[in-house]
């Protein structure tokens, strides 16, 4: 599994992409938006995380024509990306349960 912050951003990324197919602005776009701005991915931690997680074979990616010369690339997350967003999320879900459980004491 990714250390620290890897494994959220991952995750955050996998789950965009579960829902369809997204260019990298786009996607650090959309996950500053559903957090409310609070989690600021720049293209600096974007772009190595998606390219390691292509790298693994859980996304690939597509380019497409935007105007007349202008492409962009597309990701699309594989089943192995979708089996790995699982693992994630059952392992967020395990680590926040433990967190908000040593912190109600």
């Amino acid at each position: 599994m990714p250390n620290r912050d890897f494994f959220y951003i991952e995750m955050l990324i996998l789950k965009l992409l579960e829902e369809e197919d997204h260019y990298g602005y786009q996607l650090s776009q959309l996950i500053s938006q559903r957090s409310g701005n609070v989690i600021d991915l720049k293209e600096g931690t974007l772009y190595p995380t998606v390219y390691r997680m292509a790298e693994k074979g859980y996304i690939t990616e597509h380019k497409e024509l935007v105007g007349k010369r202008r492409q962009r690339v597309y990701y699309h997350i594989e089943p192995s990306g979708k089996e790995h967003l699982k693992k994630l999320a059952d392992r967020f879900r395990e680590v926040t349960s433990a967190v908000n459980d040593m912190i109600s004491q």
